[in-house]
């Protein structure tokens, strides 16, 4: 999402040594300003999910209803994270494993990172290098990278002497190292990579589909990903192909078939044909997400629907996404939560707050740290 205010969703996957302190100022609904468009990856989410917590410095993990399933006993570390795959990230004396949801350590603490698991491989960095890991950790592919991405379409990007190749999973070097850039591949098994001072796309055999052309591509999202020419911004669809000619000025990703776009600084909406189907008229604009999209008008943020009627009226000092019927909003200083009818659920009272996620949303008050339910009520209490 590109917009001045942004969602800092739980902890991040930064990794070890800072201080227990900064839980509190890095996981939850925080204002930042987007200039660029910032490429993550969504925060995966599974089946009775396991939430995070930390008390007298130690982190733990609670069940949804609040009951501790993994006592606090490990190191605080932004890398602390919910539970992908079975497995999470902890640290001891300033490194990092894994756990299993028994609270059992899997794999000892020993890198400097550990990211988390596509098709069963995790990139770990230790000594400053980059390899992979499988899930139980054993290191599959040697630590001998300066950098990697994650795997995508059975490929994975890494830097060696500051150019970008592709491995595939057994850690054979497919597409040599050649480029600035990488990123992702794509479901049509095309990726965008950097040469020069151009992106183009490869395919799977390293073989250059679309000529080095682009000043700017982003990863695709719903078929299509942005690309910028000439100061301009357009889409290309999966096939590399110019879907939607650059004219604007700025755009974000399809998000529930349609994207924003600026025009003369203006916020409207695109489909994905190109057609503006909400005419510019916003100072800014987000994704939409269960139907809704936060909007920006007289310095005020509320929300309109995929026609572009406003149904929750600009009045709030920042709004986030609808996550699971509820939405992050903030008038002053605090953060309360609001429906779709506009109706005020959860009263401002909290310094941050995430998105709810399997029926829980992380808060912050007084740089300490709970969770509470859709109806306001804290499962866990807040504790440092």
């Amino acid at each position: 999402m590109t917009m001045k205010h942004s969602i800092s969703l739980l902890l991040s996957l930064t990794i070890l040594g800072f201080p227990q302190q900064i839980l509190a100022n890095t996981i939850l609904a925080q204002d930042s300003q987007e200039e660029e468009q910032v490429q993550s990856s969504e925060q995966k989410t599974e089946q009775n999910t396991l939430f995070p917590i930390l008390k007298e410095g130690k982190l733990g993990y609670i069940d949804t209803e609040g009951n501790i399933v993994i006592e606090p006993q490990f190191m605080f570390s932004l890398a602390a994270r919910r539970f992908s795959q079975g497995v999470a990230a902890i640290a001891i004396d300033g490194k990092g494993g894994l756990i299993d949801r028994n609270g059992n350590i899997i794999i000892e603490p020993q890198f400097e990172h550990i990211g988390e698991f596509f098709a069963g491989l995790a990139q770990v960095i230790q000594g400053g290098k980059s390899g992979f890991i499988n899930q139980e950790g054993e290191i599959t592919i040697a630590l001998q990278f300066e950098a990697v991405r994650d795997f995508s379409q059975g490929l994975a990007a890494v830097q060696i002497e500051g150019k970008w190749g592709f491995i595939n999973s057994i850690g054979d070097i497919v597409i040599p190292a050649k480029f600035e850039d990488a990123l992702d591949f794509n479901p049509q098994e095309l990726a965008a990579v950097k040469l020069g001072k151009k992106w183009g796309l490869v395919n799977k055999m390293g073989e250059m589909i679309v000529a080095p052309s682009f000043d700017r591509v982003w990863l695709f999202q719903e078929g299509f990903a942005a690309i910028k020419i000439d100061e301009k911004w357009g889409f290309i669809n999966e096939e590399g192909e110019i879907a939607i000619a650059p004219q604007f000025e700025r755009v974000g990703n399809f998000s529930e078939g349609l994207a924003y776009i600026s025009l003369r600084d203006q916020i409207g909406y695109i489909n994905k044909s190109g057609e503006i189907i909400i005419e510019p008229q916003f100072e800014e604009g987000g994704d939409f997400s269960e139907g809704l999209a936060t909007i920006e008008l007289g310095g005020k943020w509320g929300f309109i629907n995929g026609e572009g009627k406003i149904v929750i009226s600009p009045k709030y000092d920042a709004a986030w996404d609808f996550s699971e019927g509820l939405a992050c909003i903030k008038n002053g200083q605090n953060i309360g939560f609001i429906n779709p009818k506009e109706e005020l659920v959860i009263l401002p009272q909290f310094q941050r707050a995430s998105n709810f996620i399997n029926g829980l949303a992380q808060v912050e008050i007084n740089r300490k740290i709970g969770y509470i339910d859709k109806t306001g009520r804290f499962i866990w209490l807040p504790t440092n």
